[in-house]
């Protein structure tokens, strides 16, 4: 258990406080310190990967998006909505819209307007978006 803080948080104790504080336990730390080192394994690290698929059909997380898209469109009559699932884990997205709404208004403003939209989402299940574009339909069609 002390390797394991040791080693998430080296920086905490200086070697004079470790020794004073716990000296049985600085002196087996000391001398298992490299083979720790040598096989992560030892001191429990886990490790893990991230799913690599984006929003495949029919993923947990389509009925989440699809009600975002819903509420864009409808909130800003907008001509074309994408919401995307950005690390399939229904946490992070990346959002594009395109919406005449957006005529006249800043950057920042348009996407206050997005997300106004979303706002329960963003409160309960959405952790952060990764991207969002917002365009108007001159704007879009200038792009293609």
């Amino acid at each position: 258990m002390v390797a394991r803080m040791v080693m998430a948080r080296p920086y905490v104790f200086s070697a004079s406080i470790f020794n004073r504080a716990l000296p049985s336990a600085a002196s087996a730390l000391s001398r298992d310190l490299p083979s720790l080192f040598a096989e992560p394994r030892k001191i429990g690290w886990r490790f893990t990967t991230r799913a690599s698929h984006v929003n495949d059909a029919g993923s947990i997380d389509s009925p989440l998006m699809q009600s975002m898209e819903n509420k864009i469109k409808e909130q800003l009559n907008a001509e074309s909505v994408t919401v995307i699932d950005a690390n399939g884990d229904g946490r992070h997205v990346s959002i594009d819209v395109v919406s005449s709404s957006f005529e006249g208004k800043s950057a920042v403003n348009r996407q206050r307007m997005v997300y106004k939209a979303i706002w329960e989402e963003l409160q309960n299940t959405v952790h952060a978006v990764d991207q969002m574009t917002t365009k108007t339909p001159d704007e879009a069609a200038t792009q293609k």
